[in-house]
């Protein structure tokens, strides 16, 4: 039998990603040599992260990486007790299931993870056989139960209970049926080929009480340490210092870029904040409520470097949880085909495809690149003059924050060493998946890694908003599963969705008619759908509209002196204050592409929004007829409104007028941004 043990060249792709091929390179020297090619990095970056924007304020880059020659032999503990057993070092690989990975990569996972002494996750989807071998594993009680029985919950060091993962926050688990052989569904115990989706909320989870009680069923059950996993989300604090209170033994939370299985783009690209926002508000509200003590916090996403892990640390983490590294270290190339079961490197592909990954030589560069990592923590505390980790945790008095705004620093607890703007801005052209308009399919990606304006480019300052998901202190909602209202009124009327279709030609008209949709244009069957039977007004975007009755129209194509979004931000606040916005109907005309973008504009204070992007880039796009044009129309117009729905299902919201004008429901990574649209910044 074939086996895969070699590394393919990373894929290329159109705009740059968190995931370089500078990145990987990284990861592959750290992997081949168990040495890291540098402990810290030589200067901050204007862009990115805000680990990449943090420093060590009295550390010298290059005396800390010439100590990596000498690292092995330096007297300084990295290593931790996770609930009675030494770990090597302050590292958690995973959570990554059998059946989005291939098998062999659980195994080699495992078995690296045990033998170099840190410890994995094995996710949701039950034991793997082989993976139940090794000792430092911790299991996952997850919503679906898919594959629970006694065996798997009395395997490994702890438990973990699955709320959430920062790739998709707040809507549950999701395998493709193609990717459900025989085994995975013998495993999981469901019909061979079906989709596994694990529902949003947990049925027997819907508040801090409930939790409790499942954590103390599970302790008394296993007899093992309960961690609670959850997604970094806007107010991952309450969530934290909830999870504390229902007796759990520790947190793991999974930032906004994680993830290594199937996601919604739109989820993926919008919900949920970076860990390097979460983790120092985390830590501070735990020690403010007396809850710091004991209580294990492990933080993740987008991690792969001793530095990343050494200032997660010093802003209040225990651990680092990395999962896409891992699979880096021993070939992923980063294409985000996993959830296609045709991964080109047999990482993520379906059971049973050949060639299978070669265990022994993918757990032997794990193993080394995690040798490699704790090298490089070596170095860096040693510099610090620092015996133990523990010693760092929660110091962020060591860390100074380059290139970003006072807001961002005040928030994270450190101080601003230089003046920048987080928010990364580049034009580029968008695409659309060919199952929106052919299939009417919300697009599914692999892998994480992109947080637009954070380490994508963004194109506008809506990009940097961040949508808040339900974790733990109150419910999701699963709008395939449970009803979510996004009906609209307008003059007495009702439109079945938000979404305002341009009349750009025929087609669009009749498909926006035909599902209930407001049309900007003319030529509707009934007047009341098209908007130029309206009475209604058309401005530029300004910081000066008047608030009025009746409709108005901010179209950012009559150019204007501000952001669309913050016109509509502004005139809804005055319309509220005037007492007159029950009176007025605002309608956000522009350069949008996708129902998280409907969703922001709302809760920033639009009424209906009109993705003119969306439309355009279909408008191009040639049909062998009119009714194949008017199809893919109707198919566009369903997504973006699911989209619309998962967005307010992960946030627990169930009526699209809970969240219009509601800006408690967003976030800014940037703190200009933020104060321009009355936002308040992540973390906050």
């Amino acid at each position: 039998m074939r086996l895969w043990n070699i590394y393919l060249k990373p894929a290329v792709h159109r705009v740059p990603e968190f995931w370089s091929h500078e990145k990987i390179e990284y990861i592959r020297r750290s992997s081949q040599e168990g040495v890291p090619p540098y402990a810290l990095e030589e200067a901050p970056s204007k862009i990115g992260r805000l680990l990449d924007r943090l420093v060590f304020k009295d550390l010298r880059p290059r005396e800390v990486n010439e100590l990596l020659k000498k690292a092995n032999g330096l007297d300084v503990d990295v290593g931790l007790d996770f609930f009675g057993t030494r770990l090597s070092a302050p590292i958690y690989v995973g959570d990554m299931s059998f059946g989005a990975l291939s098998g062999n990569p659980n195994i080699a996972i495992a078995k690296a993870s045990t033998e170099e002494g840190v410890v994995a996750g094995i996710g949701e989807g039950g034991l793997h056989p082989e993976v139940a071998k090794y000792r430092n594993i911790v299991v996952q009680w997850a919503s679906a139960r898919f594959g629970m029985d006694m065996n798997l919950l009395r395997a490994g060091l702890a438990v973990n209970i699955k709320i959430g993962q920062g790739a998709k926050p707040g809507i549950g688990g999701h395998l493709p049926g193609k990717k459900v052989t025989k085994i995975i569904a013998e495993l999981r115990k469901i019909p061979e080929g079906s989709e596994a989706l694990s529902p949003a909320p947990h049925h027997d989870i819907y508040s801090i009480e409930d939790l409790a009680q499942r954590v103390k069923a599970l302790r008394d059950l296993t007899g093992k340490p309960i961690l609670v996993k959850v997604a970094a989300v806007n107010k991952i604090m309450y969530v934290a210092v909830g999870v504390a209170r229902s007796t759990a033994e520790g947190i793991i939370i999974d930032g906004a870029g994680a993830g290594t299985g199937a996601t919604p783009i739109s989820v993926r690209n919008h919900l949920g904040i970076p860990i390097d926002y979460a983790i120092p508000v985390v830590d501070k509200w735990l020690r403010e409520n007396g809850a710091r003590s004991n209580f294990l916090v492990i933080g993740g996403g987008m991690l792969y470097s001793a530095s990343d892990i050494a200032k997660l640390i010093a802003l209040g983490a225990d651990m680092a949880n990395i999962g896409t590294a891992a699979l880096l270290s021993f070939g992923c190339i980063m294409c985000h085909s996993c959830h296609t079961g045709g991964c080109p490197t047999s990482l993520t592909n379906m059971i049973g495809a050949r060639p299978d990954l070669d265990i022994e030589w993918a757990s032997a560069m794990l193993r080394r690149y995690l040798r490699a990592l704790r090298l490089g923590l070596k170095a860096i505390l040693y510099s610090l003059g620092m015996d133990s980790l523990k010693e760092l945790a929660g110091r962020r008095d060591l860390l100074g924050l380059y290139y970003a705004d006072e807001a961002v620093a005040s928030t994270i607890g450190v101080d601003l060493m230089a003046e920048g703007e987080i928010a990364y801005f580049q034009e580029y052209a968008p695409t659309m998946p060919r199952e929106v308009y052919e299939e009417g399919k919300v697009p599914i990606i692999g892998m994480g890694g992109v947080v637009p304006g954070y380490t994508y480019p963004a194109r506008r300052p809506l990009d940097l908003l961040r949508i808040e998901a339900a974790q733990v202190t109150h419910p999701s909602v699963d709008p395939y599963r449970e009803e979510v209202d996004v009906r609209v009124y307008v003059n007495g009327f009702t439109y079945d969705t938000p979404i305002v279709v341009p009349g750009i030609e025929r087609a669009a008209v009749m498909a926006g008619y035909a599902l209930g949709a407001l049309v900007d244009g003319a030529g509707c069957p009934e007047p009341e759908y098209c908007l130029s039977t309206l009475p209604h007004v058309r401005v530029p975007p300004s910081r000066d509209i008047e608030p009025r009755e009746g409709i108005v129209v901010i179209d950012e194509r009559l150019k204007g002196d501000a952001w669309l979004e913050e016109a509509v931000a502004l005139l809804d606040e005055k319309a509220r204050q005037a007492g007159i916005r029950e009176k007025m109907t605002i309608i956000a005309a522009g350069r949008f592409s996708s129902g998280a973008d409907v969703y922001k504009l709302a809760a920033l204070g639009a009424d209906l929004v009109e993705p003119r992007e969306a439309f355009e880039l279909l408008a191009s796009k040639q049909a062998h007829s009119y009714a194949a044009k008017r199809r893919w129309y109707e198919n566009l117009i369903s997504v973006l409104t699911k989209e619309l729905k998962l967005a307010m299902g992960a946030g627990g919201i169930t009526d699209y007028y809970h969240m219009v004008g509601n800006k408690d429901l967003l976030r800014s990574l940037d703190g200009r941004i933020a104060a321009r649209l009355n936002v308040p910044v992540a973390g906050n």
